[in-house]
């Protein structure tokens, strides 16, 4: 089996053991299997017999085809094929020469990338709007920030320019581009001399690893940079946010590594403080907050298969403090997965069509709501599916 076939074969097991809401321990023991084993099998780092196939695919209630192969995407999002081969060019090719009159200087180009940054966590048509600007605004980032006259300024905007680039390429499915953005942007920080910059470009590439389905990885990035960050003698109210930042993206590796007791610690204990010496920001674009951190507090419930306690954590969540719309959007996928998850199929297509209605770009063009509408398309009672179809057209799953 290639190595891609075993990542795929890890992210279909886990896929269909997380939307039936059972743990790694019990799965692997109605298989007869050792949990541990299940475990290197999910992170794709062992490949599993077909004797042990056949029986997580009779556990799981599908057949082994179901396993080993992809969803397929039944109409190629042209953000992701068109627009991710711009931005690659964009990324990776010569610089091109700047147009007749120059290209925008660094105070106007910090307005336009900080402009694109409320575009992405505000607007409703944010993917849209973004999709015109991007490929420009990336090329003129490199402009200015490779120059040999580059100076800090043009390397912060640098910084907060690949931060959204990152964020931009992992929600239209392009890991891979968000992974060099990210380290772009660790490179322009690495020319700061600022703990905020470069605890915010080890935050990016723990996600951009955490797109790559490289939870492990991930996971030693961001532990690495808090552990820089609290010792730091700056000590501001900016890197304590960050630091709280760090500390839910190791509790989300943790629990996507299938240790949730590790990742409840993080969140309950190190992010719970440092929101509390912070209160609700924004820092970075990160919208590290209580808020925040209590959407990550249910979504490590989730991950756990404790649909129960993750719902409970729900009923108590106001998303209104929350700067970004994309974590309110966030929110509402993530209780349709819960309801998803306890079979109340009803309340998890009324979430659903919240989260439509807070970003119906976001459900088109992100490959975690297609996975949450298809798991709801397929289990969804006969008076229900037709609301469901709708909803699937929508956002391009079918026809």
């Amino acid at each position: 089996m290639s190595s891609s076939l075993e990542k795929v074969v890890g992210r279909r097991l886990r896929w269909y053991r997380t939307q039936r809401g059972k743990s790694q321990a019990v799965i692997a023991g109605l298989a007869g299997l050792h949990p541990e084993y299940l475990g290197q099998v999910e992170r794709g780092h062992r490949t599993p017999s077909l004797s042990a196939l056949e029986a997580l695919a009779k556990v799981l209630g599908v057949s082994v085809a179901d396993l080993v192969s992809d969803f397929p995407e039944r109409r190629p999002s042209s953000l992701r094929t068109d627009l991710g081969s711009g931005l690659h060019q964009a990324l990776m090719a010569p610089v091109p020469v700047a147009p007749e009159g120059g290209a925008p200087g660094v105070a106007e180009l910090s307005r336009q990338v900080r402009h694109a940054w409320f575009t992405w966590q505000n607007r409703e048509d944010r993917y849209t709007r973004l999709a015109g600007t991007i490929i420009d605004l990336v090329t003129d980032i490199r402009r200015r920030s490779e120059s040999m006259a580059a100076g800090e300024d043009a390397h912060k905007v640098a910084c907060e320019g690949y931060f959204l680039l990152r964020t931009f390429a992992r929600r239209i499915g392009r890991s891979d581009l968000a992974l060099i953005a990210a380290d772009r942007g660790k490179a322009a920080a690495d020319r700061l001399s600022s703990p905020v910059y470069t605890a915010g470009a080890q935050w990016n590439i723990a996600h951009a690893l955490l797109a790559q389905d490289e939870p492990e990885a991930a996971e030693d990035v961001a532990l690495a940079a808090v552990d820089a960050a609290e010792r730091h003698p700056e000590g501001s109210k900016e890197l304590t946010a960050l630091s709280g930042a760090l500390w839910l993206t190791a509790a989300v590796a943790a629990a996507r590594s299938n240790r949730g007791r590790m990742a409840r610690k993080r969140v309950h204990g190190q992010a719970v403080a440092a929101s509390g010496r912070t209160g609700e920001g924004n820092v970075l674009w990160t919208a590290f907050g209580p808020a925040n951190v209590a959407l990550h507090a249910m979504y490590v419930e989730l991950e756990d298969g404790a649909t129960a306690d993750a719902l409970r954590i729900a009923a108590g969540v106001d998303p209104a403090p929350l700067p970004s719309r994309e974590r309110h959007t966030t929110f509402f996928l993530d209780v349709a997965r819960c309801y998803h998850q306890s079979q109340d199929e009803d309340a998890a297509v009324v979430h659903l069509l919240k989260a439509e209605r807070t970003s119906p770009e976001d459900l088109r063009y992100d490959p975690v709501a297609h996975d949450v509408v298809r798991g709801v398309l397929k289990h969804a009672r006969r008076s229900l599916a037709p609301q469901v179809h709708r909803l699937a057209e929508r956002i391009g799953l079918t026809g």
